[in-house]
């Protein structure tokens, strides 16, 4: 069985695999809040001091975005002024350009039936008397699996009655550094980025500027991170869409999507009906690194 322990009044499950151990949060938004490789720690979190000076007047200084990794449901990134449009029906979420990350981020999850030492699932309930507003009946469900040289991870979202749009994704913080002189190396290779204009999604072959905050398609292998003297993580999914955020000092995002920011009334949108839900999956795989880094 997993380890649960409390932390500040809040349990939280402890996967471990060998060298491998993971920790998930499901009172903080089913959140992967540690992934640590031989007792090193591979997810970032952004110190509030830096938050403070790089979010100055922001109010989303003081959502929990910043740290571990957590599941984005049923949309991604920023839904503009709260609204969409499904089979010829507009729809507002009380939110106006709040509605970021969607509904789960922040939510207490439900653990499902009892973990074990490399496994664990969690689900939490979405809809139009649930905070949030989701005018939809849903359930989002999260499953972890662990094995001696991965973590896989799967994100589901179901709706219970009828039909409904849905977007799903992974928002992971990596550290940049794991100790002096062990900054992280990135392999990221996007064929093309995905640009929001006039109201509609455009692919381009213009990269964009560095630092990213971008969406990215048609990666020319799955991305890596390698820490001198530490491990190599490669992400493998089946995602369409990929984000690179690297805007902030401690830690940087690279987040399979299953599609873009303000895609719910697009053709990015899965239409999810009962035994039909949209599936994303992601798999952290842990090598050893190259010693020429």
């Amino acid at each position: 069985m997993a380890a649960a322990r409390r932390t500040d009044g809040l349990v939280t499950i402890t996967l471990r695999h060998g060298e491998l151990v993971v920790v998930l949060d499901p009172s903080t938004g089913g959140r992967l809040t540690s992934l640590t490789v031989r007792g090193e720690e591979l997810l970032a979190t952004v110190p509030d001091d830096v938050l403070t000076e790089a979010l100055s007047g922001d109010p989303a200084r003081n959502r929990d975005w910043y740290r571990g990794s957590f599941p984005l449901a049923p949309w991604v990134g920023t839904l503009d002024t709260g609204s969409f449009e499904f089979a010829g029906r507009k729809y507002e979420l009380p939110f106006g350009r709040g509605a970021v990350h969607g509904l789960v981020a922040e939510r207490a999850w439900d653990v499902v039936g009892v973990p074990t030492e490399t496994s664990a699932d969690l689900a939490v309930r979405i809809g139009p008397q649930l905070p949030g507003g989701w005018p939809f009946d849903g359930l989002v469900r999260q499953s972890f699996c662990l094995d001696d040289s991965s973590l896989q991870m799967r994100l589901e979202v179901h709706c219970l009655e009828g039909t409904m749009p849905a977007i799903a994704g992974f928002h992971p913080w990596f550290r940049r550094r794991l100790g002096a002189g062990r900054a992280a190396k990135v392999s990221f290779a996007p064929g093309r980025r995905l640009i929001h204009r006039d109201g509609h999604h455009v692919a381009t072959t213009d990269l964009g500027q560095r630092p990213w905050d971008d969406l990215f398609l048609d990666l020319a292998a799955s991305p890596s991170v390698t820490w001198p003297d530490g491990p190599t993580l490669t992400l493998t999914s089946d995602a369409p869409v990929w984000v690179y955020y690297e805007r902030m000092p401690d830690g940087f995002c690279i987040e399979p999507w299953t599609g873009p920011f303000q895609g719910l009334g697009s053709r990015w949108a899965a239409v999810v009906s009962p035994g039909n839900p949209l599936v994303l999956e992601l798999t952290m795989v842990i090598g050893e690194n190259d010693p020429s880094i």
